[in-house]
């Protein structure tokens, strides 16, 4: 994607060339090109091994994705690294973890370590986030040291979806820099919002009933949105 950078910041220095990435040199003296990357249903594939037939397999686990995220952050001045959600539940190390050897206070999840150490921006909520309980998904975000996003899972109800108490932060603006095509760096706000389908409620009922509700996702966008950009938000 591209920002459209305001002219008045390019008024001095735009006369000599940086060397740069072909991506940023691609871009215009007044842009910035900011390339998003998305994980999404990782599933707590961490490692590159068929649990199931308890044997290595090479086409998958976020290990293997982690060349691939290497070499798009080296080719772009300027990228996001977010996960869609599902991350904490599929395999049978993620069911080890929450049914054998469980989530006590100060405990790590394998999976939310591997998204430290790949220097996930941020990530939303999936709907098998929900399928080990409230309690084991709270625990298990704690050890995150990226912002995790959903607007419309609500522990209380508020008159309107702006003064729910969300079960995690509902958006999140971040302050970045990023380079323009001039070699010009420039501060900007970028808004992430997250929702999860509706129908967690029928699909973990024992877990979510009684311990949160949901709103409608297009309803709460249009409620959000709006107040993002009253706070800054840039994108």
């Amino acid at each position: 994607m591209s920002l459209s950078i305001n002219r008045r910041h390019f008024l001095a220095g735009t006369a000599s060339l940086v060397a740069m990435h072909p991506f940023s040199v691609s871009a215009a003296g007044n842009q910035a090109h900011l390339r998003l990357m998305e994980t999404t249903d990782l599933h707590v594939h961490v490692f590159p091994y068929d649990y199931y037939a308890d044997k290595p397999r090479d086409t998958v686990g976020l290990s293997r994705t982690a060349s691939l995220i290497q070499n798009v952050r080296a080719e772009s001045t300027n990228s996001l690294l977010l996960d869609n959600g599902d991350f904490l539940q599929g395999n049978p190390m993620g069911d080890y973890i929450a049914y054998e050897r469980g989530m006590k206070e100060g405990d790590s999840h394998p999976v939310v370590n591997a998204m430290n150490a790949l220097g996930f921006d941020a990530s939303t909520l999936g709907n098998h986030e929900f399928n080990y309980g409230i309690s084991f998904l709270m625990k298990s975000l704690a050890g995150a040291n990226f912002p995790v996003v959903s607007a419309n899972v609500v522990k209380e109800m508020g008159a309107s979806a702006t003064a729910d108490k969300t079960l995690v932060k509902p958006y999140v603006i971040m302050d970045r820099e990023i380079t323009d095509g001039a070699g010009n760096t420039h501060q900007i706000k970028i808004g992430l919002i997250g929702f999860v389908p509706p129908q967690i409620m029928n699909w973990d009922r024992k877990h979510l009933e009684g311990n949160v509700q949901t709103r409608d996702i297009i309803a709460t966008a249009k409620a959000y949105v709006p107040q993002m950009k009253e706070e800054g938000a840039d994108l």
